[in-house]
């Protein structure tokens, strides 16, 4: 595996993306390296006094340094809103495609109900982080591949499988004629 991040666009930035990109934190002042798995690309906010433009996701790492360890688990819970496709699998770039039920259009992207459902299965709420949106965009943007610590499964069909039918006993004896 290359392991290796792509250059993306800001304009081409989706719900389900994993990026990367650097801003500065308003706590620590610093400029970090941030990868988030997108689920709302420019959402307008309007507060008392004015309105914004955020980037909302849910923190997957911090520079280089794993917020969120995907996991068996974590790939289920995100499997509830949608299914990982790969990108580019040599790299291992994935991205959630996220059900048009949970997605309000590309722009505005998850419904809160996603949310809520990941919140409940995850215990995200550390991870769930707002950015201005006008701010990351100074910095480039990446796909960033995602560090899985478990294999990921492909599916062929999202179908639940019949069960076999049941098989007839086979009859005392074996077959064979007793005289």
């Amino acid at each position: 595996m290359a392991d290796k991040r792509i250059p993306h666009n800001w304009e081409n930035v989706k719900p389900g993306d994993i990026i990367s990109f650097k801003y500065k934190s308003q706590s620590s002042k610093r400029t970090k390296l941030q990868t988030i798995l997108v689920l709302n690309p420019s959402l307008k906010r309007r507060g008392q006094k004015r309105t914004s433009t955020q980037l909302i996701g849910i923190k997957i790492e911090e520079s280089n340094k794993t917020k969120l360890q995907v996991t068996q688990k974590q790939i289920q819970i995100f499997e509830q809103i949608g299914n990982f496709v790969p990108i580019d699998e040599k790299n291992n770039l994935y991205r959630l495609n996220v059900k048009s039920q949970f997605i309000t259009n590309d722009i505005k992207g998850v419904k809160p109900r996603a949310f809520d459902l990941l919140s409940k299965g995850l215990g995200i709420s550390e991870a769930y982080r707002t950015y201005d949106y006008y701010v990351a965009r100074r910095s480039s943007v990446f796909l960033e591949p995602i560090r899985l610590f478990t294999k990921l499964d492909e599916k062929v069909d999202d179908k639940p499988q019949q069960p076999e039918p049941p098989k007839q006993p086979e009859k005392p004896g074996g077959g064979i004629n007793e005289n």
